[in-house]
Parts: structure tokens; sequence; C-alpha cells
């Protein structure tokens, strides 16, 4: 299960898929839980390194998947363990470009970076130059202001 399939899902795993859905295709999860920040709730599951955030705003659907899996790729690219200059150039490969980059560092995080591809719902996360996390979610109607669903 490291297939990223950018704006559809993971492997068999689509956007727009309701929690029920996701749990007869991999079970329970290791933690459930509702984020302050953007009231998603969240489906932990550890063993994978996945979790799968519905949202009660779009009807309770799959909105978005972080995966902090070695193994994960886009197109049959790795990512994650990569430099921040190792992982623009593998994302120029496959086309992706209009990048941000966004010094996030905190106390608890001094050395954190956020690259976000707008275009492509992609937020890639960076502790002292090496890409911890990645989180994806659908392709997005700026006019409708609305998540694009895959077929």
């Amino acid at each position: 299960m490291n297939d990223i399939k950018l704006g559809q899902g993971l492997g068999d795993i689509t956007f727009g898929i309701r929690p029920n859905e996701l749990k007869e295709k991999l079970g329970d999860p290791s933690e459930y839980e509702i984020s302050e920040d953007d009231g998603l709730a969240i489906l932990h599951y550890d063993e994978l390194n996945l979790s799968f955030g519905f949202s009660k705003e779009y009807g309770d659907k799959l909105l978005s998947i972080t995966s902090s899996d070695e193994d994960a790729q886009i197109e049959e690219v790795t990512l994650i363990g990569n430099s921040i200059q190792e992982v623009l150039d593998k994302l120029e490969v496959l086309g992706i470009n209009n990048i941000d980059i966004e010094d996030i560092s905190s106390d608890e995080f001094p050395d954190q970076q956020l690259l976000t591809a707008f275009d492509y719902s992609l937020n890639l996360w960076f502790d002292e130059d090496e890409l911890a996390e990645m989180q994806w979610g659908p392709f997005w109607d700026n006019e409708k202001d609305e998540p694009v669903w895959p077929l």
C-alpha cells in the first residue's frame, strides 16, 4: 500500500469514500481523533504509517491521506527521507511545479519546512532538511471552492 495517486488516493483507496468503507479495506484503526484545527475525523493506522482525514463539511468523505512510509511512491518515485533539493528535483521530473516553501519552525520543531504544491493538493513536511511526512487530497475546484471527487 504505497502507490500514491495524486488527486485520486492511495492504491485502491479513493478520495470520497466514507470511514466504514475504509475500515472494510483496512480493518479498525490504531487510533481515532478529531482534529481541533480543521474538524477532520482522523483514522490512524500506525502499522502502515498512514492517517486518513474525513471531513464533516463534505459529507464525512475522505479528504486527506498522510503518510510517513519510506516506501510510499508517486509514479514509482520515492520521496520520504530525501532532502528538500532532492525532492524538488524529483518533483520537477514528475512535472510537479508551482511549489511554495514555508519555514514553519517552532520551539518544538526548530528546523521544519513545509513544501506545498497547490495544483496537486500536496503538502510535504521536512524536519532538518529530510522529508518526514507527505499529505495529499483530491484536486480542488477553486471556482466552486470544493473538492473534485475521483470517479
